[in-house]
């Protein structure tokens, strides 16, 4: 099973308590690690989740530096909590425009857990749907353009071989917290016939059993593809 999720909340959770928004997602880093600790426990076989998206750069330069700063810091201080759990970690996402310390880190937590077998963790970051389509739909213009490919031959085949690899197919269940209701820009090709939860709670506040109760939710459902 693959589970996408939406880590929204974070600066309303810090605003209701009279907190600076960097204290929501400092928090938020103990609700990540919980989610992984619910997926491995639920037998969740991938967790795809949406740390910064492109949209983000439009906050206060200052948020950003600090996001920044708290991205190499989860990058670095995880590490061993992700061996320990034996999770791999890979990331989607255009992650050249980050920050050195971040970008470093993130390629050696990428490194490091490389060789562990147990739940796939995706990190969605400096990531947009449309931009991710756009830059396959590029990629197979270039690809006709030099005779690599026939117009004709372009199928959804193609075009997913141009896309991020999310390795574990399609996300079968996507969560949003925070209680809104909606996809912003967010693996906007792979959701086409995923279930949909949201929950009222805010992402700092999510817990394990939040997820391994979504999890039992989806098992419920009829999924129909269309059909």
């Amino acid at each position: 099973m693959h589970v996408a999720i939406i880590m929204d909340g974070n600066r309303r959770w810090a605003a209701s308590r009279g907190l600076p928004a960097i204290e929501g997602y400092r928090r938020g880093i103990g609700a990540l690690r919980e989610a992984v600790r619910g997926a491995a426990e639920a037998g969740v076989q991938a967790l795809t989740v949406y740390g910064f998206s492109k949209e983000n750069w439009n906050r206060a330069a200052h948020e950003v530096d600090l996001l920044m700063g708290l991205c190499a810091f989860f990058a670095r201080n995880e590490r061993r909590a992700m061996q320990r759990r034996n999770v791999r970690v890979r990331v989607i996402g255009e992650i050249d425009a980050f920050a050195a310390p971040a970008r470093a880190a993130l390629a050696e937590l990428v490194r490091s857990t490389s060789g562990n077998t147990g739940v796939r963790l995706n990190l969605a970051l400096n990531y947009s749907g449309r931009s991710e389509i756009l830059r396959a739909v590029r990629a197979l213009a270039a690809d006709a353009r030099d005779g690599r490919i026939l117009p004709g031959d372009i199928d959804e085949r193609a075009l997913r071989e141009r896309l991020y690899d999310l390795e574990a197919g399609d996300p079968d269940l996507l969560i949003r917290t925070g209680g809104e209701q909606r996809l912003s820009n967010f693996l906007l090709y792979h959701v086409a016939y995923t279930e949909l939860m949201t929950l009222p709670i805010m992402w700092p506040d999510f817990s394990a059993a939040h997820l391994s109760e979504a999890v039992r939710g989806f098992g419920v459902r009829e999924r129909r593809f269309g059909a």
